[in-house]
């Protein structure tokens, strides 16, 4: 497995990967929009195009993980202002039989020290209360800034815990 960036000619694979993803992991979460091709390609391409979100500052970084020729998960991350952080992991997904074999941890800890080389001390997430993969975060430092929210008021804690 490799970690490697990711561009606008990997779209329609991280497309795949987040709407596979979803429907593997937690699909009674998904409402038709979170899955549909279209609307998901369109606003990967906004997001590359530094369109999107509102919130975003021009510098991201997009990480995809591959094995054997194949996008398996995907990390992107830009700088941000929401919350009075520096940075925000905008999308994160690895398909489900790729889990718990360190990709995840992998893509964080590339992600991390991305957006410390932009000068972020500090990073926030966006993840649903009942999503199942909010110990994630939490196993590597995240806390809670509401049910809403998991944040990293210093993210040279998360690098140490990610080893």
């Amino acid at each position: 497995m490799e970690i490697q960036v990711a561009t606008t000619a990997d779209i329609e694979a991280i497309t795949r990967v987040e709407i596979d993803s979803k429907l593997q992991s937690f699909p009674e979460l998904m409402e038709p929009h979170d899955i549909d091709f279209e609307t998901r390609a369109y606003r990967w391409k906004t997001y590359f195009a530094k369109q999107s979100p509102a919130s975003a500052r021009p510098q991201r970084i997009v990480l995809k993980a591959i094995d054997q020729d194949r996008m398996v998960g995907y990390l992107a991350v830009h700088l941000t202002s929401r919350y009075d952080k520096d940075a925000e992991i905008q999308s994160f997904y690895v398909l489900k039989e790729y889990q718990r074999r360190g990709i995840g941890t992998a893509l964080l800890k590339e992600a991390a020290s991305g957006v410390m080389n932009l000068n972020a001390k500090s990073l926030c997430v966006g993840i649903a209360p009942e999503n199942p993969y909010q110990q994630f975060y939490l196993k590597y430092g995240g806390t809670f800034l509401n049910p809403h929210w998991i944040v990293w008021d210093d993210i040279n804690l998360l690098k140490s815990k990610l080893g």
